[in-house]
């Protein structure tokens, strides 16, 4: 494994395993273990990773994964030792699922020297390289600065884009969930999309090992969803795989991108006064 001493500004938002490796000795690269669920309670990965708990600390609500007040998040992340010049790296264990759930938060937060890493784990490991233990701390408090760009919107400012001529509403779950044919994860959840929304699913923008699909494809695919409108606003379950979208969206040359924080869990929930209606297709 090579090593770089040069600190790092990364210039596009994706890194391989192999960059990854001769690069992990730069003074300013934070790596950080973004995975959730199940992968969540890993005690090792890549050499260096800090824990980045979507699942906890690192979301305003346990479980929905809605997004930290910017003040919170700030705190939060100069624990981990997140500095002003920190170059982060992010990945997960799942190949590419709650990375990019990290990546997002980042740049809404104003800080672009940010990647993730394409393949996550699985990638690493593939590659060659190894696992060690988690870097657990303690850790010098960081000088990271947290300015909100309001990239996370709420139900209303997806519902108005929903109908807008120049926007589009992506919702990312799959094609039967947004049908309203298929049940949703969590209970008491109403069935289907929101109104105006198109069905682009995240797991057609990853090959098989988890990794992006080629370039040219991932922005046909975006191109096809987006259907000639700029403005972006993308939705999933509870705000996670909907980042997967933003990101592909940013890589494919859009940049007026923004995530529904609250996606399904809020939009399905029950709604007796009918602000958040509900649209099937069978």
């Amino acid at each position: 494994m090579t090593t770089s001493l040069e600190a790092l500004t990364l210039r596009f938002p994706i890194v391989g395993a192999q960059w990854l490796a001769a690069h992990i000795a730069a003074p300013n690269l934070i790596i950080l273990d973004a995975s959730v669920g199940e992968f969540s309670g890993a005690t090792t990965g890549v050499p260096g990773a800090r824990r980045f708990d979507i699942d906890g600390p690192m979301s305003a609500d346990e479980g929905v994964h809605t997004m930290l007040a910017a003040d919170v998040f700030e705190q939060r992340v100069r624990a981990l030792g997140v500095n002003r010049d920190s170059a982060i790296v992010i990945y997960d264990r799942q190949g590419l699922f709650s990375a990019a759930r990290g990546w997002f938060m980042f740049v809404a937060m104003g800080h672009d020297n940010v990647a993730i890493l394409d393949g996550g784990l699985p990638a690493w490991l593939e590659a060659g390289f190894n696992e060690l233990p988690l870097n657990r701390g303690p850790f010098t408090t960081g000088s990271f600065v947290a300015e909100d760009r309001e990239l996370f919107v709420d139900a209303l400012t997806t519902k108005a884009l929903a109908q807008h001529e120049s926007a589009q509403v992506i919702d990312v779950r799959s094609a039967g969930r947004f049908a309203g044919v298929e049940p949703e994860p969590r209970e008491g959840l109403r069935a289907g999309h929101i109104p105006g929304s198109v069905n682009l699913p995240f797991t057609s923008l990853l090959d098989d090992q988890g990794a992006f699909v080629a370039p040219e494809q991932l922005r046909q695919a975006v191109d096809a969803a987006a259907d000639g409108r700029q403005t972006l606003v993308f939705s999933c379950g509870s705000g996670i795989t909907a980042c997967i979208g933003a990101l592909a969206a940013y890589v494919s040359g859009y940049t007026e991108i923004a995530v529904y924080d609250g996606s399904w869990a809020e939009w399905g929930a029950a709604d007796p006064a009918g602000v958040r209606p509900v649209e099937q297709k069978r």
